[in-house]
């Protein structure tokens, strides 16, 4: 009998992003049947809000973890621990201030996506919050070479999740209040089981001041590349909706988060190997090759997949009113494609510590995006949205690998 403690770290990270991607696969496949297209179409609009604020918080709390924990002597690595808490509770509790003051504040009427007012605020509100926590948590885990704890609180919240959100829609009672209530609940229980997995020690006022002092020295450069990276990643998917309408956004959204399985791969790559990249001095050559190659080997046939069942995929998933925009999971394939041979480009660079060249990528890939959008998206439409999606990345990759030609050119000389 295989024993828990017998399975390889690498193993469990897997399994832990297989647990969430096929949650989220399956959670917006039954949301985009329940709420119908351009109801799916205005709850993705939340959800990029949602993700705006995860990227700000991980620019502030778990991307400076990763990088900085493992150099750390141990004493100092607890102490970190406990005060990068410190620090995202105090920050979930004062998001949870500015949304219950604007669901007092605000009156929502008129405003479409929020007509139900201040419920759906405070429902995806009080998700949010638990969702960052959740995924801070985390990522801690994964950082401290723990990733079967992560596992046990994604399976727990995926599992109360998909089991509840079905019930709702069994029931027929299934709507976006309904749905960010059950997905903002559904982390409670996951959250107290991470907090008792983490034994973080005491919270005091000297650790929080230790991580806070590395997060004011660090989280600069991060901050500002969360926010364009953000831009760069969800500018199209939101001139898409401006521009073509909600359903086109949730057509958009729903292709998306088919290829997110990859994206979610991708992500567990780079939380499995950002913090051992971090520490690596020697064969780095043969390291990035062997990063590269692996990531290819597990990515391109999925795509292939993807591509040769493409129109079944979408009419099933999203019934006949989504099989017009079968072309989208075309194009998503190939940018997925050019991600996944840039990827560890991206790990290079943050594992060097050019946070500035990181933020700069981003800030190019932003004005582009904005330049060229409009006559993109006005002249091709949804083509034009994947067109500028895919420069988007280009211009990401292309400079990181001008960056690191030039900052290590014995390295990447050999890499390019």
């Amino acid at each position: 009998m295989i024993s828990f403690k017998s399975i390889s770290e690498k193993y469990w990270v897997l399994a832990d992003q297989v647990v969430v991607s096929g949650a989220a696969f399956l959670t917006n496949l039954l949301l985009a049947k329940a709420l119908g297209l351009s109801e799916y179409g205005k709850f993705s609009v939340i959800v990029m809000l949602q993700l705006f604020l995860l990227s700000l918080n991980m620019a502030f709390s778990s991307q400076i973890y990763q990088v900085v924990y493992p150099a750390l002597a141990a004493p100092k690595q607890q102490k970190l621990t406990a005060g990068m808490l410190s620090l995202q509770l105090a920050g979930c509790f004062f998001i949870g201030i500015i949304l219950l003051l604007a669901a007092i504040l605000i009156p929502f009427s008129g405003w479409g996506i929020m007509a139900s007012g201040s419920k759906i605020l405070l429902m995806a509100g009080i998700a949010t919050i638990l969702y960052l926590l959740q995924d801070f948590i985390r990522r801690v885990f994964l950082t401290k070479a723990q990733a079967k704890y992560a596992f046990v609180i994604d399976s727990l919240t995926n599992s109360v999740q998909l089991l509840a959100l079905a019930l709702a829609w069994w029931f027929n009672i299934l709507n976006q209040t309904v749905a960010w209530g059950i997905i903002g609940l559904s982390f409670i229980p996951s959250v107290a089981t991470g907090l008792a997995l983490l034994k973080p020690g005491k919270l005091t006022l000297s650790k929080l001041k230790f991580s806070w002092k590395l997060q004011k020295d660090k989280a600069g450069w991060l901050i500002g590349s969360a926010l364009l990276q953000w831009g760069s990643g969800y500018f199209y998917v939101l001139a898409a909706g401006w521009w073509l309408g909600a359903s086109a956004l949730g057509a958009l959204r729903l292709a998306q988060y088919i290829f997110g399985l990859l994206n979610l791969l991708l992500q567990a790559v780079e939380s499995y190997v950002l913090p051992r990249a971090a520490t690596l001095t020697v064969n780095l050559r043969a390291y990035w090759w062997l990063l590269i190659k692996k990531c290819l080997l597990m990515v391109v046939p999925l795509l292939v997949l993807c591509c040769f069942f493409a129109k079944n995929i979408f009419k099933t998933i999203g019934g006949v009113g989504y099989e017009k925009y079968t072309f989208i999971i075309y194009g998503l394939s190939l940018v997925y494609l050019v991600i996944t041979i840039g990827y560890p480009t991206r790990i290079a660079i943050r594992s060097l510590a050019l946070n500035k060249a990181y933020f700069t990528a981003y800030i190019l890939s932003v004005s582009i995006s904005l330049l060229a959008a409009p006559s993109l998206i006005k002249n091709w439409g949804l083509y034009g949205v994947l067109a500028g999606i895919m420069l988007s990345q280009l211009v990401l990759i292309f400079y990181w690998l001008f960056i690191l030609q030039r900052k290590h050119a014995i390295l990447w000389k050999s890499y390019i």
